[in-house]
């Protein structure tokens, strides 16, 4: 019985322990989860000014629509013109997770386009989940990557897919 009551005690310590707050891991990932929320409040308010401390100034998306996008200050301009074009741009997390030097979230993104932009009229509703995934080195994000359901990105693009196209995509 003794030997039980110190293995559980034990047990429990390592799993407190590794639980604490304070430890590399978890901390890490405090901070990705807070430097993402970061991103999504420049791209919804169009405010970049905080992004230089998160984001190398070396960094590559590869998800732009005319291929990477290098650099901090393409992506500060990217930002910019994408709270321009969006009105009521919402940018919001549904789950973050961190593994080693990757952050890795799902997304929903909703707004009103205020110009015609990527083949949509002016006043198409968005409406669309993604998942992104940010490298991270030294604290800083390096580089994206970001992968949209083609469904949503068509519907919303009025690209008239028909019902069996719709039920080849759904299966």
């Amino acid at each position: 019985m003794k030997k039980l009551l110190i293995t559980t005690a034990c047990c429990a310590l390592c799993f407190f322990m590794s639980c604490k707050p304070g430890m590399d891991e978890t901390s890490q990932a405090a901070k990705n989860k807070a430097n993402s929320q970061e991103i999504y409040k420049a791209m919804e308010t169009g405010d970049v000014s905080k992004l230089d401390a998160i984001i190398d100034k070396d960094f590559v998306d590869h998800s732009g629509e005319k291929g990477d996008v290098k650099g901090i200050d393409s992506l500060k301009k990217m930002f910019v013109q994408m709270h321009n074009e969006i009105t009521g741009l919402k940018v919001e997390e549904i789950a973050n997770a961190t593994d080693g030097d990757y952050n890795i979230a799902l997304v929903r993104m909703t707004g009103t386009t205020a110009k015609p932009m990527m083949n949509m009229p002016a006043g198409t509703k968005i409406d669309m989940k993604s998942v992104e995934v940010v490298k991270v080195k030294d604290g800083k994000a390096i580089e994206h990557w970001g992968y949209m359901d083609p469904k949503d990105m068509m519907q919303m693009m009025g690209a008239g897919m028909d019902h069996k196209m719709e039920e080849k995509m759904d299966k």
